[in-house]
């Protein structure tokens, strides 16, 4: 599957176990050859792979309303910092693939994937559990509304 996608588009497609060794260096591949004009500071941290800089980057995209360039950029920034064990990351991946229309069915299954791989990253997973127990009941939320959240 990940053959037949930009690797920009990755981040709203893909779950955690569809990530081998190969998709991983395309991944940071892509990344290398990314400069943004006006990201600012804290997008070229994130682009190199500052998970905190990546985050807030993400947070400031919230809500997603339409998938543009920069939006897949930041994103793959944030998944890149994920897929490098970072459970804040990983958590934060899936607040926005669960709370945002990704224009396909799989959207809960996929941010469900990356929860469950920031859980097992996670150095307090009793701490990552009651915030992904936050998320789920979002997502049932927005899901189970109209997508009206």
């Amino acid at each position: 599957m990940a053959d037949d996608i930009s690797p920009l588009a990755w981040w709203r497609t893909l779950p955690e176990e569809a990530f081998r060794d190969a998709e991983r260096l395309l991944l940071l591949a892509t990344l290398e050859q990314i400069e943004m004009a006006h990201g600012g500071d804290d997008f070229a941290a994130a682009l190199k792979g500052d998970a905190a800089a990546a985050i807030g980057v993400a947070f400031t995209l919230m809500p997603i309303e339409e998938m543009t360039l920069k939006v897949d950029i930041a994103m793959t920034a944030l998944l890149r910092c994920a897929l490098e064990r970072n459970a804040a990351a990983a958590l934060v991946l899936a607040q926005v693939l669960g709370l945002t229309d990704l224009g396909h069915s799989y959207a809960v299954e996929l941010a469900a994937s990356w929860l469950v791989y920031g859980r097992r990253c996670s150095d307090n997973p009793r701490k990552f559990r009651k915030a992904e127990t936050v998320l789920l009941a979002a997502f049932r939320e927005r899901h189970h509304c109209g997508d009206d959240a």
